[in-house]
């Protein structure tokens, strides 16, 4: 369904989190909600290169493992989650800062396309023709923090949205996981202190697959959840992202993992055993 349609807590097709918050508001939608676990991937706008590949290798280890990938749609960070999720066809969840007709940024009208062409949807708490006024960014993070079974924090300076959807998260009782960064460098800064404040570090894709396994269960599909690698396989490009890794340690791994039988190898296609 792609005609925005205006949803209340009494709907079926209401996410159950949202009535974890004080008010549940009433929501705008264009596309389809799953029940599978949401994790919602942020960070700052800002990002380094860093940032922007390992939040793909997330939105693409959470999109496989049969999770939706949550986010803001927002330059940066969000951009690269949904990125990594569609992908490789994953379910992903965008929720916006202004009306549900209004994508901003512009240049991410194709990825709103997407999102809502394979399956995902676009959530809004405003209604059609509501302008994407800088205000309106903070009120929807509790939305993102609400419908999502976790948190995961790329990049953030000391300030910024994602630490107010980390504390929102926090609040309702969400796990936040965050990845740690160099002490000097700005994008890294909010990180550290989350870290420091009592969140989870996390290493990389595999590491926050088996971390959310532990949470909020098993992937819904056939995973091989140790390595991120989904049923029907990857390519072996695509590996260096999915890992968070060089290309170098990535063949290491890759080559340790054939003499061990996890994996397989079809020409440039690797398949878990």
């Amino acid at each position: 369904m792609t005609e925005p349609r205006q949803i209340g807590a009494e709907s079926a097709e209401y996410p159950v989190g949202l009535r974890d918050l004080e008010e549940p508001p009433s929501i705008w939608l264009v596309g389809e909600l799953r029940t599978a676990p949401g994790v919602a991937v942020v960070g700052t706008r800002r990002c380094t290169r860093y940032g922007v590949d390992l939040a793909e290798a997330f939105g693409a280890a959470i999109g496989t493992a049969g999770w939706t990938t949550v986010s803001g749609l927002a330059r940066g960070i969000d951009t690269a989650a949904h990125r990594g999720c569609l992908r490789l066809s994953g379910h992903a969840v965008a929720v916006l800062g202004s009306g549900i007709d209004h994508c901003y940024p512009r240049e991410n009208k194709p990825m709103y396309d997407e999102i809502v062409a394979t399956g995902g949807a676009i959530v809004s708490e405003y209604p059609p023709g509501t302008p994407p006024d800088r205000w309106r960014f903070p009120a929807r993070n509790r939305i993102i923090a609400a419908i999502s079974a976790a948190i995961v924090v790329v990049e953030s300076a000391a300030t910024g949205g994602a630490l107010i959807t980390a504390r929102l998260g926090a609040e309702l009782g969400r796990p936040v996981f965050v990845v740690p960064g160099d002490v000097d460098r700005i994008t890294s800064e909010g990180c550290n202190r989350l870290i420091r404040d009592g969140a989870h570090p996390v290493f990389g894709s595999a590491d926050l697959l088996e971390e959310l396994s532990l949470i909020i269960g098993p992937p819904a599909s056939a995973t091989n959840t140790a390595q991120g690698i989904p049923a029907d396989g990857v390519q072996i490009g695509d590996l260096p992202a999915l890992w968070s890794m060089s290309v170098t340690e990535t063949l290491v791994k890759l080559g340790r993992l054939e003499l061990e039988g996890k994996v397989r190898r079809l020409g440039e296609h690797i398949l878990p055993n």
